[in-house]
């Protein structure tokens, strides 16, 4: 069974609950193994067995939580391949944020270095400092579109 990996850091529990409704969203496909993971745990192997990746972390000084960045840097080189290039290459990813000030400046930091790792980017869901039920739902739903673009790259 293909796995699709979640990585996240979460102090306050909101980033949890979002990565919660993610693998809920791609649950509900029945298709996929989830792989859940504090940042801090995430290793290269993990990232190397997945098919698709969901990215979440609060906005900590408009900037993405240091245990996420970390797994970017403990990652990076071990997925890129002299002979065949970025092993994330178009690899589905999705990220979802957290912050007091709606967690843009950590959002476009997840997506430059996405970039790098050459990921294709399908969407984002960024949260206030407070978790609502909306929130949850485009959670969900967002893990479900993953789920989606992971079958359409399957085919």
């Amino acid at each position: 069974m293909d796995k699709i990996l979640i990585v996240y850091h979460s102090e306050e529990g909101i980033i949890y609950k979002m990565a919660e409704a993610i693998k809920k969203g791609i649950e509900s496909s029945n298709s996929f193994e989830v792989i859940m993971k504090i940042a801090e745990q995430a290793n290269q192997e993990d990232l190397k067995a997945a098919s698709g990746i969901a990215i979440g972390t609060p906005d900590y000084f408009d900037y993405m939580a240091g245990s996420v960045k970390d797994f970017f840097d403990r990652t990076f080189y071990a997925v890129q391949s002299k002979i065949r290039g970025s092993l994330t290459a178009n690899m589905p990813c999705v990220f979802f944020v957290s912050g007091g000030t709606g967690g843009g400046p950590a959002l476009e930091s997840l997506k430059k270095i996405g970039s790098y790792f050459r990921f294709n980017i399908i969407d984002y869901v960024v949260s206030g400092p407070r978790i609502k039920e909306d929130i949850l739902k485009k959670c969900e739903l967002l893990g479900r579109r993953l789920a989606e673009m992971v079958k359409k790259e399957k085919k």
